[in-house]
């Protein structure tokens, strides 16, 4: 089974995204870490999950190949993109069944703490050093799951994203607290965190967890923010189990 490369115009921002496999749809949507991308963070998931479903890994704007920013962002930017994405590709973005959301995605954060889990992103710049305590933060062993050739991938794209946020003067994105919306959800939802996880902390997952009617919850231990990546098999069937209405 042959993962696709590919790109389609979403208004004004080409995209880049990545395509595989038939069936109901999956949108796999990565984290902001700088230089990060679809396949980046799906790798390990794109193919297995591609025997069930239709994938679709997308980098968000300014991210992989996507186009970058043209203006100063913020959240409803991003989610306007994925769906104008779902609809250039004739899909129908209302009718979202299920939802995983990994190492707390989703649940934001206090508006209180805000600043202070944005700093890291914003303040970034592209070096080695830079990017090792980055990556050291998000993986639990970054030596193992960010080798020298996937170390050198991020590398070079966040060089290319955040020299076009220097461009642009500021960091286009910001972290909106969608909390009070977890309530409110009716669909399953299913929350994947990792027990050290530094950037987005279990103590979160739970916050949220228990604000979202019927969700569930799984932790996996010796996993940071990427436990798709870190715990790929696990992950990949307990994701598949879920998606089917399998997961008890």
């Amino acid at each position: 089974m042959a993962i696709q490369e590919k790109f389609v115009q979403v208004g004004e921002y080409r995209t880049h995204y990545w395509k595989v496999g038939e069936g109901e749809n999956v949108l796999m949507l990565h984290s902001a870490d700088p230089g990060s991308g679809g396949w980046l963070e799906f790798r390990e998931n794109m193919e297995a999950l591609g025997k069930q479903f239709r994938v679709l890994a997308p980098d968000i704007i300014g991210f992989g190949k996507t186009d970058s920013p043209k203006s100063d962002l913020r959240h409803p930017a991003y989610v306007e993109h994925m769906v104008q994405f779902l609809d250039a590709l004739g899909e129908h973005p209302d009718r979202v069944g299920r939802l995983i959301l990994i190492g707390d995605a989703g649940g934001g954060i206090p508006p209180e703490l805000e600043q202070k889990a944005l700093a890291p992103y914003a303040n970034y710049t592209a070096t080695r050093e830079n990017l090792q305590a980055h990556l050291g933060r998000a993986y639990f062993n970054p030596d193992r799951w960010a080798p020298p050739q996937i170390f050198d991938q991020y590398l070079e794209a966040s060089a290319r994203q955040y020299g076009a946020y220097a461009k642009l003067g500021c960091y286009p994105m910001d972290v909106p607290n969608l909390r009070p919306l977890l309530a409110k959800m009716t669909v399953p939802v299913l929350f994947v965190t990792g027990k050290e996880n530094k950037i987005l902390p279990i103590e979160q997952a739970l916050i949220a967890f228990n604000m979202t009617p019927g969700a569930k919850l799984y932790a996996m231990s010796s996993c940071g923010l990427h436990a798709q990546t870190e715990h790929p098999q696990e992950f990949n069937r307990i994701a598949v189990e879920f998606l089917k209405g399998e997961l008890n």
